[in-house]
């Protein structure tokens, strides 16, 4: 078969519901599937046009990966990026990464002259400056933009809380604290060493230990009073901020100021981030609320671009649920931008039937399910439009296993506009690069 072709497929199959109760039904259904390269470096704009067009006017495209670090989803993002970016139907694309962080990254494809190994260090949070695509991504955004006027370039953020919540292990949650406080000193030296000194004795509980040897203190030691402090002092530096907009804005400038002053907001995510862990009485997910809060943010200061996110499936999907009500207890981000923004968020989301996990313990969608049908075609990778499937498809899904153990669930029909499906998924770090 033609990569690039449209193909009807007959499917008679056994439906399994529920990840694993059965429901024997013989379906004889063409379905409209978009064949992708096994090569998925080799996308072509003919692969993606059929779904540029369901698209629409969407002001919001969510792209999504399953499983973190994994080659397939980042070679379709970045294919859809520029393909998107070139017919001008997106001019902001937003990753699950840190927001003050992203400022590098901001600035670097705009042109700034900024080393590209500095921008990976310290553009992204977690490791996702280490992934290659994500370079890749960059250098081309940045040569994109080098001839346009700056209404046509092409804008890149962050908008997670700071740090890499919650891995101990690569938790940076100074971060927002670290962009505002490093603004003040070029606007006022004076205000800064205030704050500065402030924070001082508080920046020892602003992590989480990553290790049985660590005896220094952490989030966990920090008594109420200590927290409220945190507050007051964010408080202040919020207040002063206010009071001299115009002399720091000045010193500056608009674009300097809004980020420093929204990394306030930042820092107070992750207070409050530390504060909710293992804390029933907190009615949210700080996370995943910043989050949304931190995208409303990026399109206030992007009113005229369309915006596309790119994330993890937990945090884009419309509905997402599990047999488990703790494991997903609150709304997620995706739930909140589709009650925001109803049909102007559109998701492609991602989906697997088995997973190559470096350790050699893959895990493995059974016979009967969609992907496994999929697979059997062939290729490894396709594209479906949801809308075109009969409403016998349309069951609870098992999207993967959590760590925990526990399944996490999507009711595709509420969840997703886009399949992008692939039959195997491999690792960015394979075995050699451990």
């Amino acid at each position: 078969m033609n990569n690039s072709i449209h193909i009807p497929i007959l499917l008679i199959f056994v439906l399994l519901s529920s990840c694993g109760i059965t429901q024997e039904t013989d379906l004889t259904k063409k379905i409209e599937v978009y064949e992708l390269p096994n090569d998925l470096t080799t996308i072509t704009d003919e692969n993606l046009s059929p779904i540029i067009k369901s698209l629409g006017d969407a002001k919001i495209i969510g792209v999504t990966e399953c499983v973190h670090d994994m080659i397939e989803p980042f070679h379709f993002r970045n294919a859809l990026i520029k393909k998107l970016v070139e017919e001008n139907k997106i001019g902001v694309i937003a990753i699950e990464s840190g927001l003050p962080e992203s400022r590098l990254c901001y600035d670097y494809i705009l042109g700034k002259d900024i080393p590209i190994d500095s921008v990976l260090s310290d553009g992204f949070s977690c490791i996702f400056g280490s992934l290659e695509p994500n370079k890749e991504l960059l250098v081309w955004l940045r040569k994109y933009n080098h001839d346009k006027p700056s209404s046509e370039q092409v804008h890149f953020y962050g908008f997670d809380i700071p740090g890499c919540a919650p891995n101990p292990v690569l938790e940076n949650t100074k971060a927002g604290f670290n962009y505002v406080l490093d603004y003040l000193d070029d606007v006022d030296k004076e205000k800064s060493g205030i704050f500065r000194q402030a924070i001082k004795e508080y920046k020892i509980y602003l992590r989480i230990k990553d290790n049985a040897q660590d005896t220094l203190p952490h989030f966990w030691d920090l008594d109420s009073t200590g927290w409220n402090n945190i507050v007051s002092i964010l408080d202040g530096i919020e207040n002063t901020f206010k009071e001299n907009s115009d002399v720091y804005i000045k010193n500056s400038s608009e674009l300097d100021y809004k980020w420093a002053f929204r990394s306030i907001y930042n820092a107070r995510q992750n207070v409050i981030f530390l504060r909710s862990i293992g804390k029933p009485d907190i009615g949210y997910d700080i996370r995943d609320l910043g989050q949304f809060k931190n995208i409303q943010w990026i399109m206030e200061n992007e009113p005229d671009k369309r915006i596309l996110l790119f994330a993890h499936s937990t945090h884009l999907m419309k509905e997402i649920h599990s047999e488990n009500p703790k494991v997903i207890p609150y709304t997620r981000c995706g739930e909140y931008l589709a009650n925001e923004y109803g049909k102007d968020y559109k998701v492609i989301g991602n989906f697997f039937r088995k997973l190559e996990w470096f350790d050699g313990d893959p895990l493995e969608l059974g016979e009967g399910y969609l992907g496994y049908e999929l697979s059997k075609l062939g290729p490894k990778n396709f594209l479906v439009e949801v809308s075109s499937l009969d409403k016998k498809w349309m069951k609870e899904w098992c999207i993967r296993e959590s760590n925990s153990g526990d399944k996490l669930l999507t009711n595709l029909e509420e969840a997703v506009d886009i399949i992008y499906f692939n039959d195997i998924q491999t690792t960015l770090f394979p075995p050699e690069n451990k």
